[in-house]
């Protein structure tokens, strides 16, 4: 394959960043610029709006700004099925490598995705700013 379609394939693979409509999220985007540097990826940052939760304009669009300010481009989806429009767009957009924040709840929408895409590369990051590899803190569940 010669450079060109080397580097269009490069190109075309992306790191993808889940965040909420919290301020806080925006470790998880700066974590991903990281992730998508050494991978040699396009930075995408992906919110599932959800009617089940209260929403919070202003946050998302600070998220906007971050997202803009690492490279990155934000997409806001309307669903109530959050898992389903991750997976949607996972798919769609030849994504290798997930950043999420840590889950809080045992029905997280990170489990499922982790069952999903066995393939893909998730991390967690957490509330420091840390970055974990989700497939070793998962393997470490059960011990």
């Amino acid at each position: 394959m010669d450079t060109v379609n080397e580097n269009l394939l490069e190109e075309e693979r992306m790191t993808l960043v889940c965040v909420t409509n919290q301020f806080k999220c925006e470790r998880i985007i700066k974590a991903g610029r990281v992730i998508a540097d050494l991978t040699k990826t396009e930075l995408g940052i992906i919110s599932v709006v959800n009617s089940q939760y209260p929403q919070n304009p202003e946050a998302l669009d600070y998220l906007y700004k971050i997202s803009k300010e690492n490279r990155g481009t934000m997409n806001i989806t309307y669903s109530d099925a959050p898992a389903r429009a991750i997976s949607r767009f996972i798919k769609e957009n030849k994504v290798v490598n997930v950043m999420t924040g840590v889950p809080t709840t045992e029905n997280s929408v990170i489990y499922k995705l982790w069952d999903r895409f066995k393939e893909i590369n998730f991390f967690t990051v957490e509330e420091d700013g840390e970055i974990k590899d989700s497939k070793i803190n998962c393997s470490m569940v059960g011990e």
